[in-house]
């Protein structure tokens, strides 16, 4: 054997093993009774959270949610825990809504690993983002956006 194709063999061996050996995203979702649905897949090897859903939402917040993909991102201020939501542009830009105020908590289990899980009630879903390294469980109620209702101003 020469020495080009030992070593694409010797390649093909060691992306196969990284490939098998990398973390698989995890994944959690909420169903509403009509569908509707919310999912968000977090990436161990990326430490990254994205949200998905496929019609408008409005968080517990007040916050109008429009349908899409969106990169989660937490944050830390004085006053406490925050989420934001970016989504990319057609023009590659991020678009970003405003901060989200997440609820902390700290869990009577500590946490294994990083982690996000839905509670469902009724027309409401609950995201709660688990952290390892902070031993701390955030979460922020989600519901669906009600048309039917007029809003006031």
């Amino acid at each position: 054997m020469n020495t080009k194709a030992a070593l694409a063999f010797i390649l093909f061996f060691a992306l196969r093993t990284a490939c098998q050996s990398a973390p698989k995203p995890q994944e959690a979702q909420c169903k509403f009774s009509d569908g509707k649905k919310i999912i968000v897949t977090y990436s161990p090897e990326r430490r990254g959270y994205r949200l998905s859903t496929n019609e408008p939402l409005i968080t517990a917040r007040g916050i109008t949610v429009p349908a899409g993909d969106y990169t989660i991102v937490r944050g830390w201020e004085r006053n406490g825990a925050f989420l934001i939501l970016q989504k990319a542009t057609e023009t590659g830009e991020a678009s970003q809504l405003p901060r989200i105020p997440l609820s902390a908590s700290t869990p009577s289990v500590p946490q294994m690993k990083d982690d996000v899980s839905f509670v469902s009630s009724g027309g409401r879903c609950t995201m709660q983002l688990a952290s390892e390294k902070s031993n701390t469980l955030l979460s922020v109620e989600l519901t669906e956006k009600n048309t039917d209702l007029p809003l006031i101003p």
